[in-house]
């Protein structure tokens, strides 16, 4: 009955046609996307789910043990997901892998040797999902990351701290660098990456242990996570590391993905006390700091659906695509945008150049750019669209009876879109 009931909450998500955010279904967790917009997660942390665009959302495992351990994530093409599964077989939640076409689990099992057992779960997997990366229990609540590949199987990433258990949280886009977290002498979690099989302790400029690594790039050059300062944390091999604080006090949070080629960080900041959907979500980059997740989608003009972005958990490879949680007045529901071509950094698109002025202004923006501008929309910060003017090269925008605020300006020049912020006085 349960399942039934949660697999009509999908079909019943919205859809819009020639949308741009997509509200997935009630309690809906989407924790990863592919190039072609295939997004997967879990329900109640009870069943896996995978959504598209034309076929809606729809149920693809049920764990038959209390709540799915580790991440759902699906490979770069879409066609792979890997997860947690229960093995019929054994009665044992293992690490698995599901092939879209074929609607089939295979199970991985877990360290089955004389200091593990079987069971094990899955937290990440790179982009051709050949390699799965996780947890896998030595014995009753100590457990070890733990690394599956297609050409080697199971290998156990062992514990650095005797007596203490690690983890791997995810792995690089190209198999070669797994993240994590390893134990400490007392019990605090450290944040770690396993290269060329050794582990490495990740560190603060003044030599302090981070908390735990939660994403990597896919050279394994950029892991984010959370800091021992409950901050969200940037780290690269060419910059080392980077706080990443909330813009507001009494605030706590953490990173949750990192794009491809490291440049653009999510993650969420939550009052104290509060659970993570409490928050907001945000986006960072090394040139514009933390924004507000909500202003984001704000600024590109979409609608919202009356969503609050609270936790955006995850970028597809090719920059296209976010998916995570968010809220509406009464309920926590899954979503997935769909972003300009031109919008995340992991697009290397070059952009003509454009400008507005005066701003703030009373009366007109004027625009100047190179390029041919062939459409220009604004919209409120709620993400309403105040205004559409449709015209071969229109560089004079009258806002004269706009009330005093905020607007976002969406422009298409040259064939892309961009947005620029003004004030009407």
């Amino acid at each position: 009955m349960k399942k039934l009931y949660i697999s009509a909450l999908l079909v019943s998500a919205t859809i819009g046609i020639n949308a741009q955010v997509y509200d997935v279904g009630s309690f809906a967790q989407m924790t990863s996307v592919s190039d072609n917009g295939v997004a997967v997660g879990n329900v109640y942390g009870v069943l896996h789910v995978i959504w598209t665009e034309e076929a809606g959302g729809s149920v693809i495992g049920e764990i038959q043990n209390d709540y799915i351990g580790g991440m759902t994530t699906v490979s770069r093409d879409g066609t792979t997901v890997t997860g947690s599964m229960t093995n019929p077989s054994t009665g044992k939640d293992e690490m698995s892998k599901y092939d879209v076409a074929s609607k089939t689990w295979t199970y991985l099992g877990g360290l089955g040797n004389s200091s593990g057992t079987d069971t094990s779960s899955a937290w990440g997997a790179s982009y051709d999902a050949k390699t799965i990366v996780g947890l896998g229990w030595t014995s009753s609540g100590k457990g070890h990351g733990i690394k599956w590949t297609e050409a080697n199987g199971m290998q156990d990433l062992g514990s650095t701290v005797t007596g203490r258990s690690s983890r791997a949280n995810s792995v690089s886009g190209d198999g070669n660098v797994v993240i994590g977290w390893q134990d400490s002498s007392t019990g605090g979690r450290q944040g770690v990456y396993w290269k060329d099989g050794q582990q490495n302790y990740i560190k603060t400029t003044a030599g302090n242990h981070v908390g735990e690594a939660i994403s990597v790039s896919e050279d394994g050059s950029a892991i984010v996570g959370l800091g021992l300062d409950e901050n969200a944390f940037y780290w690269s091999a060419t910059d080392g590391y980077t706080a990443i604080a909330p813009l507001d006090e009494d605030y706590f949070g953490s990173a949750t993905a990192v794009s491809s080629d490291g440049k653009t960080v999510l993650g969420y900041f939550t009052p104290y006390g509060g659970m993570a959907l409490d928050g907001y979500g945000f986006i960072w980059t090394k040139e514009k700091g933390v924004v507000k997740f909500d202003d984001y989608v704000a600024s590109l003009g979409y609608d919202t659906l009356g969503l609050k972005f609270s936790l955006p958990m995850a970028i597809s490879p090719n920059g296209q695509y976010i998916a995570g949680i968010g809220l509406t007045a009464d309920d926590a529901r899954g979503f997935v945008i769909k972003l300009p071509d031109s919008t995340m950094a992991t697009n290397d698109a070059k952009k003509a150049k454009l400008s507005i002025y005066p701003n703030p202004t009373k009366d007109f923006v004027n625009i100047s750019n190179e390029g041919k501008i062939s459409n220009v929309e604004i919209y409120n910060m709620a993400g309403q669209k105040m205004n559409t003017i449709s015209t071969s090269n229109e560089k004079k925008v009258d806002v004269q009876n706009f009330e005093k605020g905020s607007y976002i300006l969406k422009i298409t020049n040259d064939g892309k879109v961009e947005t620029l912020k003004f004030i009407k006085d």
